[in-house]
């Protein structure tokens, strides 16, 4: 969601000071939006992603890896799977 809020978690509000601040971008992007997302992530908790998830208007379908972690993401076949769908049938066609 925020820089701040990963390392502050009971952060509720955007700061000026904070250099990520994703969750108040995410209701702007006006492209489809895929969010993946490790169950298990220790360092960025799952709820950031299903936050991003629930603010982005043209969300497709997520992806959240069950037991996956922050760097292992990949390792998982679903994940492959899931982006080759995403290029190929739900993002416009130029």
């Amino acid at each position: 969601m925020s820089g701040l809020r990963v390392a502050f978690p009971d952060t509720r509000k955007t700061y000026c000071f904070d250099a990520f601040p994703s969750i108040d971008k995410a209701s702007k992007v006006t492209s489809p939006v895929l969010v993946i997302h490790g169950t298990e992530d220790e360092v960025i908790d799952f709820s950031h992603g299903l936050a991003i998830y629930e603010r982005c208007p043209r969300a497709v379908e997520p992806l959240w890896v069950e037991g996956a972690g922050h760097n292992d993401i990949e390792l998982y076949s679903q994940y492959l799977e899931r982006l080759k769908q995403f290029i190929s049938y739900e993002l416009p066609s130029s």
